[in-house]
């Protein structure tokens, strides 16, 4: 699947000496366009600098793994990241639960435990997409399912479009508190439907609420 190219260069994303530094570096790692997208809207929907959250270039490819994969690698170049996101979906991918065991690793590790946690979607992105509109914890069988039910509230939904990721951002706070609902719910990894998608949005807020405070105190 192809990325999207648009990012600083490496020099850019190091903590330099004499510079101010960022209130905090978050790394995101998508497994594909649509949520490549979306993420740039959101950071620029809370006020984020592109030197506060790095969308990386996912070159390693879509596989769950592959998206842990090029985040690791990320956070061994030189300089450092404050929060990790690996964003990736259930979908049929075999490498799902090996990549949610690897994202655990990496983070409980007892030497240089990375900052790193998952953001997914079961089945797939679309159904956090959905909960910007409705909740629901009826089970899909295929991600098209929860595109056509997505198009029954956004008849003009389109993938990796940042146009349609704007407009989603008008019910943004419904998405959370929908998909905090059903993540209340029991969690396994064949869950179905499930994300944790919202807990990147909520991050994002934080950052930014910290940002406000330092701002007026």
């Amino acid at each position: 699947m192809a990325r999207i190219s648009r990012l600083r260069g490496t020099q850019s994303l190091r903590r330099q000496s004499g510079k101010k530094l960022p209130r905090s570096i978050t790394l995101i790692v998508c497994e594909g366009e649509t949520e490549q997208a979306y993420f740039e809207v959101a950071r620029v929907h809370y006020g984020l600098s592109t030197a506060e959250v790095v969308l990386a270039d996912n070159t390693d490819g879509a596989a769950p793994i592959s998206v842990v994969r090029c985040a690791e690698k990320k956070c061994a170049e030189p300089g450092s990241y404050d929060h990790v996101f690996c964003v990736f979906d259930r979908d049929g991918h075999e490498s799902f639960v090996r990549a949610r065991l690897q994202v655990t690793q990496l983070s409980s590790r007892k030497s240089k435990p990375l900052p790193i946690k998952d953001a997914i979607s079961v089945p797939c992105f679309e159904l956090w997409v959905l909960l910007h509109f409705e909740r629901t914890d009826s089970p899909f069988t295929r991600c098209d399912d929860v595109i056509s039910r997505v198009k029954r509230h956004m008849p003009g939904y389109v993938k990796a479009d940042a146009a349609t990721a704007k407009k989603l951002f008008g019910h943004v706070d419904t998405a959370i508190a929908n998909a905090e609902w059903l993540e209340s719910r029991a969690e396994t990894t064949q869950i179905n439907p499930y994300t944790t998608v919202h807990h990147v949005l909520n991050h994002f807020k934080r950052v930014a609420d910290s940002s406000a405070q330092e701002t007026n105190a």
